[in-house]
């Protein structure tokens, strides 16, 4: 989650002012409004997420010890195949997270009918891993989404237009579960290379062979 801070502060000759910061992430936040009041000038803080909701410090602080027991710091590796031949598509998700101060990684893919190209079948992976992230009960967390798909990646970041109606609709979809958790998604494209394990699920996928798993990892 990311938070501006609002900061109501008194000079020596007790004129006051309210000033605003960027966006910040939540550790982040909590530590510059605490620099803040450290310097005895501070009248008064109040905290705003990207979803136009007041948090007090006691609430921020009380949410980072509640985080800590539930799945944090994500992070989405996608990717979709098609197979032009069959007219199915293998979609492949991995997500990283943290949880009680250990690492994880959720795996899982699904052989999928009724798409039509491969951008489709990219879009669907991505609505899968929102999907998942809801089954986790994630909420109002920033989520890192890497993908190699340069139409994927541009058309939800609004780099790129959209003019198939077959991606607005997925774009829609996804916008729409983002918003009812409060993720804010932060867009990463990445090599082929660097999506082999996503890519895997996915051909393993069209390929009939399903993967659901959650492990441990160092």
């Amino acid at each position: 989650m990311k938070l501006k801070i609002v900061w109501k502060y008194q000079t020596k000759k007790k004129y006051q002012i309210t000033l605003e910061t960027d966006w910040l992430e939540t550790k982040e936040a909590l530590l510059l409004a605490e620099d803040f009041e450290s310097t005895g000038r501070t009248k008064e803080i109040i905290f705003l997420d990207q979803f136009d909701s007041q948090w007090t410090k006691k609430q921020v602080i009380k949410y980072l010890k509640e985080l800590e027991e539930e799945p944090h710091n994500i992070t989405v590796f996608f990717d979709g195949g098609y197979d032009l031949a069959t007219s199915i598509s293998g979609v492949g998700v991995c997500i990283y997270f943290s949880q009680n101060g250990k690492e994880y990684r959720k795996r899982y893919n699904e052989k999928l009918e009724g798409l039509m190209t491969n951008n489709e079948a990219e879009f669907a992976a991505l609505e899968n891993a929102i999907l998942l992230i809801e089954e986790m009960n994630i909420t109002g967390q920033t989520v890192v989404i890497n993908g190699d798909s340069q139409v994927v990646i541009n058309q939800l970041n609004g780099s790129w237009p959209c003019f198939e109606e077959q991606h607005e609709r997925f774009i829609n979809r996804i916008e729409k579960k983002c918003k009812e958790l409060k993720l804010t998604l932060q867009f990463e494209l990445i090599r082929r290379n660097d999506n082999k394990e996503a890519h895997n699920l996915a051909t393993q996928a069209l390929k009939g062979n399903k993967i659901i798993s959650t492990i441990e990892v160092t």
